[in-house]
């Protein structure tokens, strides 16, 4: 997505531009912290997806100048960037719940994060087996290059890495993005599937884990089992001037505002 400053020429950034890449997971509030930003001090933002994965590679590579990630990096990417000649820095820029969800003719509220890791690696493979109807389970999943699948992975299917040859089903779909999981649980029957806090919809039906709703307020207090931190990643300590007034603005109360009306849960 490309936007562009409509003020005048006076706007302290006009002629600068910003490229971003990375979590789609961050994808959104992104573009409303881009959209924000380039209304008040101008210049260019330029936000692009693709994955926590290829957003610190595009980060590696030079392409853009700020990678979303809704995980940490990883020791071989440090590795990787440090090789680069980069001296990667990390910032901390919202807090995530992830919601499970399910197909509205499922009739289970509630499951536990060992149902869960049983439902992903099918050892469970009938609703019946979590209290539900006689009928298969259909597993969705986010793919390789998604932080939010990599988080899942290790805290839900692994049972936070205390069962690390666990994997994700053979038989589980394998999506780009929440919205594609979103999709896929809308249009088909007997699915579950793990999205951001900030993709529920109203239509979706949510199911509880450990018997706690996903929101605002659990994520914050802790009593959510499956929260995480949501990540920006930049080349150095010395950006360019709109890199960091950019990392200014989300950290700051307006930035931190817009991340809770986008459905995240903020620093503070």
């Amino acid at each position: 997505m490309v936007s562009e400053s409509t003020k005048d020429a006076s706007l302290p950034y006009d002629g600068q531009e910003l490229v971003i890449s990375g979590s789609t997971t961050l994808l959104q509030v992104s573009e409303a912290w881009a959209s924000a930003f380039m209304e008040k001090y101008g210049g260019t933002i330029i936000v692009n997806g693709g994955g926590s994965g290829g957003g610190i590679a595009d980060l590696i590579n030079g392409v853009n100048e700020i990678a979303n990630a809704s995980r940490q990096i990883k020791d071989e990417e440090l590795e990787a960037a440090k090789d680069a000649g980069l001296d990667v820095q990390e910032y901390i820029v919202l807090y995530d719940g992830i919601a499970v969800i399910v197909s509205n003719n499922v009739t289970v509220e509630n499951l536990t994060i060992e149902q869960l890791s049983k439902i992903y690696t099918s050892e469970i493979t009938n609703w019946k087996d979590v209290g539900g109807d006689d009928t298969e389970i259909i597993i969705t999943a986010r793919d390789s290059s998604s932080g939010t699948g990599e988080y899942f992975l290790e805290e839900v299917v692994q049972l936070g890495k205390t069962m690390e040859n666990n994997d994700y089903s053979e038989t589980a779909l394998r999506l780009q993005s929440n919205a594609d999981v979103v999709n896929q649980i809308k249009e088909n029957d007997n699915a579950v599937g793990y999205i951001g806090l900030g993709y529920l919809e109203e239509s979706l039906k949510i199911v509880k884990v450990e018997g706690i709703e996903p929101s605002v307020d659990t994520v914050k207090d802790n009593s959510y089992p499956i929260s995480r931190g949501l990540y920006i990643y930049v080349p150095g300590k010395e950006l360019t001037e709109i890199g960091q007034a950019y990392i200014n603005f989300v950290l700051s109360d307006e930035g931190q505002d817009i991340g809770l009306e986008e459905g995240f849960v903020p620093l503070k």
